[in-house]
């Protein structure tokens, strides 16, 4: 069996997820806020509010990869739930630091915040169900093949 890469195994932990999104959000928005902009296409401060709307969904679809590989599903899912709305909290603080607003005031972001909560919790039914399936799928050929 290969031996699995060290960048695999430091994502594997939910901890480490969201600490990578938390920092490429932070690098992103300064980098946003150093920018000049036009203010014809969207309301003015708003870039970080996209820059964290956008991490927070990067944090969904990278959770719900790893998530096929975790054999153990409920502590990694506990953790991943509670660091998810950690996540949403300093994507809040630091997107109503930069920018002075809040999420109401910046636009229509405190619906995509729900529409990406609830698609969280679809990503995460959805993997969790596919890997149940092939993990049957496995356990029937072993049967079939008469390893077991």
């Amino acid at each position: 069996m290969t031996e699995e890469s060290r960048l695999i195994t430091i994502f594997q932990k939910p901890l480490n997820q969201a600490a990578l999104v938390v920092g490429i959000m932070i690098v992103f928005s300064l980098i946003d806020k150093a920018m000049p902009h036009q203010y014809e296409l969207l309301e003015v401060n708003s870039g970080t509010w996209i820059i964290g709307t956008a991490m927070i969904f990067c944090f969904i679809i990278l959770n719900a990869i790893v998530a096929f590989r975790t054999d153990i599903i409920l502590p990694y899912w506990s953790k991943s739930i509670s660091l998810f709305i950690g996540l949403l909290v300093v994507t809040y603080a630091w997107c109503y630091l930069l920018s002075g607003k809040h999420i109401d005031d910046a636009g229509g972001f405190s619906w995509l915040w729900i529409v990406l909560t609830m698609s969280y919790l679809v990503f995460f039914v959805i993997a969790r169900s596919m890997k149940r399936i092939v993990d049957l799928a496995n356990d029937q050929d072993k049967k079939l093949r008469g390893e077991e």
